[in-house]
């Protein structure tokens, strides 16, 4: 007895995402639209307003309202000479200390009138805070973008490298059919198809090894563009850049941002200095007290109090000297980095100067190679259609071709690497 059982249904393989078509300037914008770091860096610089705000409040006037309901009983007659004496008079001290309840509404008004410029500084400092942060944010943008270039090149190259080492598996494996095609009709001997195998063999790891290059430069480039790392990418060619365009260099952000935070360190000296000098605040409430709810809102059931304090710190035990001492060593700290930034900002340019010139040399001799291995393919192929050379001969000029091609390619992005390097260390984005 045969059973007919149905075949087992598959499940359906989801569809693949579609390629994301992109550019040059289209990564860059990406990258700058939804690079989780470069998010970070704004929303530091919204604190930073936000700060602003409340240091502002410090010097503003603060108004309270406030209702309160209290009972309570006052045991202090019995312990005065009063109350000891009420017994003598034949009255009972107790019988005077039923509960009380108090009703109060109260209106309280405070304002600071002269700290000797600790308010003031205190909001230039929170300004500073904020133009210093900004500053941040214009170097973690800068980075972004260069980080994404450089990622949009990296993934070009990889690309052309993998192209490559694909026309060398294809011109093996076309080379190890033509040598068993010749083996079977006796024309080639076993050592040249062990040869023509050996060589294929050799082909394959370097395919893989391309492959993996160019999978892991596109998961670097997903990242940098704040996009899932598997997900597809179509990229287009740059072309030549254009290195006609004078790079002025503009103050590094890096320099700006430490200057700004010497500048906050000097005016945080001014706000320590006067934690030592008398303040003085004004102080003001109105309101209404009762002990029934019914004379609330009446008089002359209402209270006002009006009051100018100056307060004169005289010892704190030293802790504003050591605030101070910190401050200063903390400028010294900022101001240290700043000159060994500006050194290392100079290397860097003159470094990224000599590298674009070898950059442009390089590209220049690939083209003329690429130019050369074009002539010797075009060459080839006449004399293979005269039967002067072999397939052989023909496949190695192709293969000459593609590798002179790859490497006019990787120098012409090696030339944006460098294009890079140099607006970055002139503090200018990728593309200007």
């Amino acid at each position: 007895m045969i059973l007919l059982l149905p075949p087992a249904e598959t499940a359906p393989q989801p569809p693949a995402p579609p390629e994301v078509p992109l550019d040059l300037a289209g990564a860059l914008a990406r990258a700058k639209a939804e690079n989780p770091l470069l998010k970070a860096a704004k929303a530091r610089v919204t604190e930073r307003q936000g700060l602003i705000t409340s240091t502002r409040a410090d010097a503003l006037p603060q108004l309270t309202l406030a209702g309160d309901f209290t009972r309570y009983r006052d045991v202090s007659l019995l312990n005065s000479n009063m109350g000891s004496s009420l017994k003598d008079f034949g009255l009972d001290p107790a019988q005077l200390l039923s509960p009380t309840n108090l009703y109060t509404t109260q209106a309280t008004v405070s304002q600071p009138l002269f700290y000797f410029g600790k308010l003031g500084t205190a909001i230039q400092v929170a300004k500073m805070g904020e133009k210093e942060a900004s500053l941040a944010y214009t170097t973690a943008e800068l980075d972004t973008l260069h980080g994404a270039a450089k990622a949009y090149i990296a993934a070009l190259a990889a690309q052309a490298e993998l192209e490559v080492v694909q026309t060398r598996l294809r011109t093996a494996e076309q080379f190890l059919s033509d040598v068993k095609a010749k083996l079977e009709v006796q024309s080639a001997t076993e050592l040249d198809r062990l040869r023509a195998e050996s060589e294929y063999l050799s082909v394959v790891p370097e395919n893989l090894n391309a492959e993996a290059t160019y999978k892991r430069a596109l998961e670097l480039l997903n990242g940098a563009l704040g996009l899932d790392p598997h997900t597809p990418l179509r990229l287009a060619d740059p072309g030549a850049p254009s290195l006609d365009l004078p790079l002025s260099g503009a103050e590094r952000s890096e320099i700006a941002q430490l200057k700004q935070q010497e500048a906050m360190y000097r005016a945080n000296d001014t706000i320590i200095k006067s934690d030592l000098r008398p303040k003085f605040d004004f102080n003001a409430s109105y309101g209404y007290q009762a002990g029934k709810t019914n004379n609330l809102f009446k008089e002359p059931y209402d209270t006002w109090k009006v009051n100018v304090t100056m307060r004169f710190p005289v010892f704190d035990g030293l802790r504003s000297s050591g605030k101070r001492a910190q401050n200063r060593a903390q400028l010294e700290q900022v101001t240290q980095s700043r000159i060994d930034k500006e050194r290392a900002i100079a290397v860097e340019r003159s470094t990224a100067e000599r590298e674009m010139v070898k950059a442009r040399a390089y590209d220049e001799a690939a083209r003329k190679a690429y130019d050369a291995a074009l002539e010797a393919l075009r060459t080839s192929r006449e004399s293979f259609d005269q039967g002067l050379i072999t397939s052989l001969d023909l496949l190695q000029a192709e293969r000459a071709e593609r590798q002179m091609d790859s490497q006019r390619r990787r120098a012409q992005l090696g030339v944006w690497t460098a294009l890079f390097d140099l607006r970055r260390a002139c503090g200018l984005p990728p593309l200007g």
